[in-house]
């Protein structure tokens, strides 16, 4: 809801913003894929909890900084998909869904990169994560295989899968570290989750 960051912001004592708010389907099929099992309300759209939830609150957080302050840190949970340049061709297909998704990510990647980064408003951290895993989920365990293979095998557009420990030891790490910004695909989170 429109001013619940700013509010949240307005508390003070925060060290950045991790936005991880999203959604694999906009349909029930969300339930299944969903690590929290959540059912989208009827109507929602990536383009609403993904790009309008990120944009308010990295806007939100932009508006705290001072004038001779540093950048403040905002991370972002992105998709390693987010770099492909071809789902374009997905358009028309049963896969549409997923060039919607994309579409979503990337406006958020570009909102922090081009706009408060590039203004220094905002340290953008970009974590670009494919499958994300943990040992709490064995069902995820015959995919988080496949990528993984797929990935030591070379194939391209296959990313290693992270588990989520290394996810969120990344954007720790990179929120405390004033040198981190940008993009980091899964060998940048394994490096930065490493060094905590």
């Amino acid at each position: 809801k429109e001013g619940v960051v700013g509010q949240v912001l307005s508390e003070g004592g925060f060290t950045g913003v991790v936005h991880a708010v999203g959604i694999l389907f906009e349909t029930d099929m969300n339930k299944f894929a969903s690590g929290s099992g959540s059912i989208p309300d009827p109507g929602t759209t990536y383009d609403v909890i993904t790009r309008q939830t990120a944009v308010g609150a990295a806007a939100a957080l932009a508006q705290t900084k001072t004038p001779s302050g540093d950048p403040l840190p905002f991370a972002f949970v992105s998709a390693a998909e987010a770099r492909w340049t071809f789902d374009q061709a997905f358009k028309g297909t049963p896969v549409e869904w997923l060039h919607r998704y994309l579409i979503a990510k990337r406006a958020v990647e570009s909102d922090l990169l081009d706009n408060h980064g590039a203004k220094g408003v905002l340290r953008p951290i970009i974590v670009r994560p494919s499958l994300v895993w943990t040992w709490e989920k064995p069902a995820s365990f015959l995919p988080v295989a496949a990528f993984t293979l797929g990935n030591a095998l070379s194939l391209p557009f296959v990313d290693k899968p992270v588990q989520l420990k290394t996810l969120a030891g990344a954007v720790v790490g990179a929120i405390l570290d004033p040198h981190e910004s940008g993009v980091l695909d899964y060998k940048g989170m394994e490096r930065v989750a490493a060094r905590r």
